[in-house]
């Protein structure tokens, strides 16, 4: 890059004072909580015990931040009971795909929403919230389109 630096004429007018930005929204700390980690465990099981089941060995071998997914049987059951366990570490619930399943999610407790895309009524459902949205995505368009409405995570799909 090169910079180049001209001399330029002494302003007669005072000069413009800019408009504050609005603050910056801080992000959720379960993104924290996930680039620490680096790994989602996903948890999905065929009846609720066994998800309860599975998801307590998960944590106790040192799973740190577990996705549960919304078919599996009593899900948010499951991530209610992680959060009151452990409420140090961080749990989401995936295969979310319409706002009134989101607001069931945070109810539970649930700090992160996963999706198998973009869901713009979900996305605007969390505008004011701390929970951490996850759309996927698969192809440009969609990051970009993910980009451009200031998304800071996605979950490739992959073919």
């Amino acid at each position: 890059m090169i910079v180049a630096a001209t001399h330029s004429p002494a302003r007669t007018a005072p000069p413009r004072r800019r408009a504050a930005a609005p603050p910056r929204k801080m992000p959720p700390k379960a993104l924290d909580a996930i680039l620490r980690s680096r790994v989602i465990a996903c948890l999905r099981a065929q009846d609720g015990e066994t998800a309860m089941q599975a998801a307590h060995a998960a944590v106790r071998g040192g799973v740190s931040v577990l996705e549960v997914v919304m078919s599996t049987p009593a899900a948010l059951e499951v991530i209610a009971d992680l959060r009151r366990r452990y409420p140090s570490l961080t749990f989401g619930v995936g295969t979310v795909l319409n706002p009134e399943d989101a607001r069931k999610a945070i109810r539970a407790g649930a700090q992160f929403l996963m999706s198998p895309g973009t869901v713009m009524e979900i996305l605007r459902t969390l505008e004011e919230s701390e929970v951490l949205y996850i759309p996927g995505v698969l192809t440009p368009t969609e990051v970009c389109c993910a980009v451009l409405i200031t998304m800071n995570l996605f979950l490739f799909w992959h073919v």
